[in-house]
C-alpha cells in the first residue's frame, strides 16, 4: 500500500518530461522539500551511447536519463526507495 509521500512523488515526477532540458535537479530537490517537508535523495543514472560515423570516422557520445531514484523517510518512520525508469531511445 502507497503512503501519501509516495504518491505524492510519484504524481509530482509524472508531471516531468525527462526527454527535455527544462527541468532541475535543485527546482525538483526544492519542490519535493515543500510538500514532503524534508528533503530527499535523489540519483539520476544516466546510460551513455556513442554513435560512430563510417565515412567520416567521428564519434558523437549520446547521454540519456536511464532511471530516477529517491529515497526517504516515510510516515512509518522508515526510509523507502523508489525507482522511475525513465523511457528515453538512444
Amino acid at each position: 500500500m502507497s503512503s501519501m509521500k509516495e504518491f505524492a512523488i510519484r504524481e509530482y515526477i509524472s508531471q516531468i518530461d525527462f526527454k527535455r532540458d527544462d527541468w532541475k535537479l535543485s527546482q525538483i530537490k526544492q519542490d519535493m522539500r515543500r510538500f514532503l517537508g524534508e528533503e530527499p535523495g535523489i540519483d539520476i543514472i544516466y546510460k551513455k551511447d556513442v554513435m560512430v560515423n563510417e565515412a567520416t570516422g567521428k564519434s558523437h557520445e549520446i547521454k540519456d536519463i536511464d532511471k530516477v531514484q529517491i529515497v526517504y523517510f516515510d510516515t512509518d518512520e522508515k526510509f523507502k526507495k523508489i525507482e522511475f525508469v525513465i523511457d528515453n531511445k538512444l
